[in-house]
């Protein structure tokens, strides 16, 4: 009953909030594709900075141009979506959702074109429906979207998120036809396990992804066995798309998490992540090696980006607004309190744009190297060996429930990876420029990552937190 109610006064909504039919009057410039190269940009804020520099939603939609729209979100702000799409489109959305009131699988939204997916839920009952895409359907070309930032104004016009986006135009129906690459594929397999039979998955394979830009890093819940599921999901794939992009790296690997709320971390994990990260299987294949007594786990290489309480109160907000937003940035007290947290790698997250705040997801991983031992006439293409790190932005936080927890299944004693959120975010390779390989005065004050186009938001290198600051967490 409270999920027929609900709808019930949403088709109400919708029909009070619809704006006024009239013609647009616009350039041929504007229906054309306009990232079919892929980009990553950071969400625009008014009053922080030129709008060319960064990625509205109202770009990314193009609601007169909008054929067929798939979202997804965990939590959404109905009036204000419905002012960004057409009413007279198909809109497919898919959420989180509460099990003591919600059902899961599909329905619509009476007297609209909204069809609503309620995708399953971890088994375990934890876990969250907490991934971004959009497909977005133009007259000749298709969209996609991944991005931090749920379907709220707050998400796109307070705060910063981080956003890839690529168009894909038509594929050529004169050359033979393959099946899906892997980039589009893993979308499929993603909608496939949301619910969804039709709908927009059978326009997937119209569009041509030879150009494809980032490699897809989803996390499904579910409980994967075995070191090849394990490497489809979470960390798992951040394991394989590493090694298959950059090589296995035994050599050190700075790595650099930002993120808006941080799981109960420990040492196991860490360690698990940091091997991933270096493109090496997340556990031995053989046993899970135990410390033995006395001995002390050392901590690898990680930073984890969190802001302080005083970063928030000093935010340039008014107090709705920054009570709103502190509430999305998240570190339990209970976690943090424990024997086990690694307090002693959180760092600071300050904005580059003075005074906001951020619910962008960043891992930033990069390479050591000796300058003095660069080759003197290095061959800067895209080979493993020119590859100087990478990053990863999207859904996910730094927590075991959206990257995944490799155990020992009990049952038939392999490893297994188990996953509780519904996540997606890209991770791209970064190739070195002439300048990595020359040695300079300033070589370890530069931000190598801006250097390589990264748009990260916050201040690098990240500060530690100052005597009186203390992280913000959450009781």
């Amino acid at each position: 009953m409270g999920s027929h109610n609900f709808f019930f006064k949403l088709s109400r909504l919708v029909r009070l909030v619809r704006p006024p039919t009239f013609r647009y009057i616009t350039t041929m410039t504007d229906q054309g594709p306009r990232y079919l190269n892929g980009v990553t940009k950071l969400t625009y804020v008014p009053g922080y900075g030129s709008e060319d520099n960064y990625v509205k939603i109202d770009d990314l939609i193009q609601k007169p141009f909008l054929k067929l729209a798939f979202l997804s979100t965990m939590i959404v702000d109905f009036p204000w979506l419905f002012t960004k799409l057409p009413n007279n489109r198909q809109i497919i959305l898919a959420k989180d959702w509460d099990a003591n009131s919600e059902s899961q699988g599909l329905s619509g939204i009476p007297n609209t074109n909204y069809l609503i997916v309620h995708a399953p839920k971890a088994e375990s009952g934890f876990g969250c429906f907490h991934a971004k895409l959009m497909l977005l359907i133009f007259d000749k070309w298709m969209r996609v979207v991944i991005s931090s930032g749920n379907l709220i104004p707050q998400d796109w016009e307070l705060c910063e998120n981080v956003v890839f986006v690529q168009d894909f135009p038509s594929r050529d129906k004169s050359k033979e036809y393959n099946g899906l690459p892997e980039f589009a594929q893993t979308i499929n397999d993603m909608l496939v396990k949301m619910g969804l039979k039709t709908h927009i998955i059978t326009r997937l394979p119209e569009y041509d992804y030879s150009k494809a830009k980032a490699v897809l890093i989803p996390s499904i819940p579910g409980t994967y066995k075995g070191m090849e599921n394990i490497k489809k999901f979470g960390h798992g794939r951040i394991c394989k798309a590493v090694k298959e992009l950059c090589g296995e790296r035994e050599d050190d690997l700075q790595l650099e998490v930002q993120s808006s709320s941080i799981g109960s971390l420990n040492k196991q994990f860490l360690n698990e992540f940091y091997r991933s990260a270096r493109g090496l299987d997340p556990v031995s294949a053989q046993s899970r090696p135990r410390p033995k007594k006395g001995e002390v786990v050392p901590l690898p290489p990680i930073t984890v980006v969190y802001p302080s309480r005083k970063v928030i109160d000093e935010s340039k907000y008014d107090n709705p607004a920054k009570s709103s937003i502190a509430s999305t940035i998240c570190l339990f007290e209970q976690s943090y309190n424990k024997d086990t947290f690694p307090k002693e790698i959180l760092r600071n997250c300050i904005s580059k744009r003075d005074g906001l705040l951020m619910h962008s997801k960043f891992i930033l991983a990069k390479y050591r190297e000796d300058l003095n031992e660069a080759e003197s006439d290095p061959v800067l293409d895209e080979s493993q060996e020119n590859i100087g790190g990478w990053y990863y932005c999207g859904s996910h936080n730094f927590s075991e429930s959206a990257l995944g927890k490799v155990t020992t299944s009990r049952e038939t004693k392999e490893l297994q990876i188990k996953i509780n959120n519904w996540e997606l975010g890209v991770l791209f390779p970064i190739y070195k420029k002439e300048e990595d390989y020359i040695p300079s005065e300033d070589h370890d004050k530069r931000d190598w990552f801006d250097d390589h186009s990264v748009p990260v938001p916050y201040v690098r290198p990240p500060p530690q937190y100052e005597s009186d600051e203390t992280p913000k967490v959450t009781s």
